[in-house]
């Protein structure tokens, strides 16, 4: 077998197969170790460059909106407020509207039944004058047919008289 002399050490072939895994992880582990380094100098050094951007632009954009929420909610209170005012102001004109519907139904009822009243009397007043005037000429034909009814008789009992 192979065996290799080293500063007075010999090594087998059989520690040989052990000891060049054992040197190439050793050698790995380094290698990583250096690039775990590496990167974290890199990482150090982005890390210490960072600035952080410039959001004044955004801040202000904000505070605008911010402006812009409060002048629309004071509207939006202003105007609820008139829409309530309106409501209101509509409920009072509506309960007038009736109260006028009221007393004006009330007068028409009124006029209504005074004329009524007024034709009554009124056709009481014709019906009594027409009462009156056929009385009075009944009365006079009676009369007319009397003093007929005696000229007549006159001169039935006297035809030589006319």
């Amino acid at each position: 077998m192979a065996e290799i002399e080293y500063q007075g050490v010999k090594v087998g072939g059989s520690k040989l197969l052990l000891v060049i895994p054992l040197l190439s992880m050793i050698g790995g582990g380094a290698w990583a170790g250096f690039e775990l380094y590496n990167e974290f100098r890199v990482l150090k050094a982005t890390v210490m460059e960072y600035q952080p951007p410039d959001i004044t632009g955004i801040q202000q954009d904000i505070a605008v909106i911010e402006e812009t929420l409060v002048s629309v909610s004071e509207s939006v209170e202003q105007a609820k407020d008139y829409t309530r005012s309106i409501k209101n102001d509509l409920k009072d004109d509506l309960a007038r509207q009736e109260n006028l519907m009221e007393r004006l139904e009330d007068k028409v009822n009124n006029s209504q039944d005074e004329i009524d009243e007024t034709i009554d009397v009124a056709g009481e007043r014709f019906d009594a004058r027409r009462d009156a005037l056929y009385s009075d000429t009944d009365r006079k034909i009676k009369e007319l047919e009397e003093r007929l009814s005696s000229k007549l008789q006159r001169a039935l009992d006297n035809p030589l008289a006319n």
